[in-house]
């Protein structure tokens, strides 16, 4: 039995034919298929402030409140599961709705900052993103896939994202951000990003982002399980 992904163009065509980026605020989407990569993140978002990309986004908590926070940061979720999307679209639309009422301002974007990526983490990395094109990921609660048999799904066994993050964080600034609740995998993951990529475990955690918990986080918490959190930086060349 194969112990890493065996992705190939037969299954992104049968599994990812639906994959656009969604406008949040609007609810526009555009097709992937009809963008020509590498993505132009200006004209995604309208000016050249630096990237911050989430990989699997869940509910979409994380999300909206670190692009409410900070402004100056454009910052795209990629999620592939159909039922994820559509809970971050209507977190979002209800958060939208909600502060129009309440100040009295229903017009123009609330989060021009945001957009999301409706596919596949690796394929999206490695197809649409620029070389140092993302100052930031931010992987937080992967699944684990903890039966045996499932364990070539999990995310940092695919060499193909492996090597797309190093490609594309900035060199001296770029930051990878793991949080899971998973010891076995948060062991897997420290090891194959030291095996497979340039990128170093941090041991400041003064770099840490302010934190803001997702709904997993809540959740885990709540049933005091450990959470396992590190950063991850790319040197310079």
């Amino acid at each position: 039995m194969n112990e890493e992904p065996r992705y190939n163009e037969t299954y992104y065509k049968f599994t990812q034919f639906d994959s656009c980026i969604i406008d949040l605020d609007s609810g526009e989407k555009t097709r992937l298929d009809d963008i020509c990569p590498p993505i132009c993140w200006k004209a995604i978002f309208g000016n050249e402030n630096p990237v911050e990309i989430e990989i699997g986004c869940g509910k979409g908590r994380f999300l909206l409140e670190i692009a409410r926070q900070h402004p100056e940061i454009n910052y795209l979720g990629v999620e592939r599961a159909p039922k994820y999307v559509r809970r971050i679209q209507q977190r979002f639309q209800r958060h939208i709705k909600h502060t129009g009422l309440h100040t009295g301002r229903l017009n123009g974007p609330l989060f021009p900052n945001v957009r999301l990526a409706w596919s596949d983490a690796a394929r999206f990395v490695e197809c649409y993103v620029e070389e140092e094109g993302v100052q930031a990921y931010h992987v937080y609660f992967p699944d684990p896939w903890p039966k045996k048999r499932q364990h070539k799904r999990r995310l940092f066994r695919n060499e193909i994202w492996l090597r797309g993050i190093e490609r594309s964080l900035y060199s001296s600034s770029g930051r990878l951000y793991v949080v899971t609740d998973y010891g076995e995998y948060f062991d897997e993951i420290r090891f194959r990003i030291d095996r497979s990529t340039r990128l170093v475990e941090s041991t400041s955690m003064c770099i840490q982002k302010e934190h803001i918990q997702s709904n997993f986080e809540m959740k885990y918490l709540a049933e005091g399980r450990k959470i396992y959190r590190a950063v991850f930086e790319k040197p310079g060349a």
